[in-house]
């Protein structure tokens, strides 16, 4: 191997190592899950945490989920995760799930869907193991990718913050729950891909990144060139945006724990806000205070959006 490719791959080791320490993602004697799909992303993601576990003192664990919606190249990428785990001597999980039934069953998109199965099935590996947390391979681009689309959905503030390093994931029906890292959150999809090049390791393509019936694809293929095009550094301007709005969100939550004993008081299923000392908050206070007690009441932040808040405020 060239001096080059060492180079590249001690590098995003030691990123991804300072990324890990730097936001508390792990602890020592800990079993970690790492969702492998067979992409370069989780792929490169398995093969650093492989190179680092012994630093961090840690156990792995692969966990890979055949979504049955490519057929045979679904097939292929699950027989892939299993030998790439072997070659690396790190146990792998392996299940299959009708991803397409569970859609037409909860009237959701694809995606949200895919997501859903996935990370139950994930929650399950990790009890059955005895892992905590679970790691999966977001990047950069992802983050990114996610800023645009809780911009075109109408996400308040808080969607601009994109993905977190780490995440408590809950089911739809809040049985089920799974704290979610993302150790490649600093690290770029074209670095990933050079690492998987320098490690002269080829992952599997998801010929489904390239439909454009998926609003993440278009936003990837279409949104993000066009805004090129406006301005060459729009990724570096939407994750500084997006660090921007974890800080203001972060000392929102400070603020609104501080005043929660003062002005909610909850009642079996119900939370009453004092009206009184709610006007006298600032707006941004209020949005705040509101989105808490009708994510305490519904138990599932996803299914509040921007639009929920601001027409309950102007009630």
């Amino acid at each position: 191997m060239s001096e080059r490719c060492k180079d590249i791959r001690k590098l995003l080791q030691n990123r991804v190592l300072h990324f890990i320490r730097e936001h508390h993602l792990l602890s020592r004697d800990e079993k970690l899950l790492v969702g492998v799909s067979g992409g370069p992303d989780s792929v490169c993601l398995l093969y650093i945490l492989v190179q680092i576990m012994d630093e961090l003192g840690i156990q792995l664990h692969v966990a890979h989920l055949n979504h049955q919606l490519r057929g045979a190249e679904s097939d292929a990428d699950a027989r892939y995760v299993a030998e790439l785990s072997a070659r690396l001597g790190v146990p792998v999980a392996i299940d299959r799930r009708d991803v397409a039934a569970y859609q037409k069953q909860q009237r959701c998109s694809l995606e949200e869907a895919a997501r859903e199965v996935r990370y139950s099935f994930f929650a399950e590996v990790a009890k059955d193991i005895g892992a905590n947390p679970a790691a999966v391979g977001h990047t950069a681009d992802d983050h990114i990718e996610t800023v645009l689309m809780h911009l075109v959905r109408g996400a308040g503030t808080r969607g601009l913050r994109g993905l977190q390093p780490s995440t408590l994931w809950k089911s739809t029906n809040n049985k089920t729950c799974l704290m979610v890292i993302r150790p490649l959150l600093s690290v770029t999809r074209e670095e990933t891909e050079a690492y998987c090049h320098a490690q002269q390791v080829t992952p599997r393509s998801d010929s489904s990144n390239l439909s454009l019936s998926l609003l993440r694809n278009r936003i990837r293929q279409e949104l993000l060139p066009l805004l090129k095009s406006y301005n060459p550094n729009i990724s570096r301007t939407l994750l500084r945006t997006a660090h921007i709005a974890a800080d203001d969100i972060a000392f929102l939550e400070e603020q609104s724990s501080l005043l929660w004993s003062e002005i909610a008081q909850e009642e079996d299923e119900a939370i009453i806000l004092d009206s009184e000392k709610m006007a006298a908050l600032h707006p941004a206070l209020k949005r705040h205070l509101l989105r808490e007690a009708l994510e305490r009441l519904s138990g599932n932040p996803r299914d509040i959006e921007a639009c929920h808040i601001e027409g309950t405020l102007a009630a």
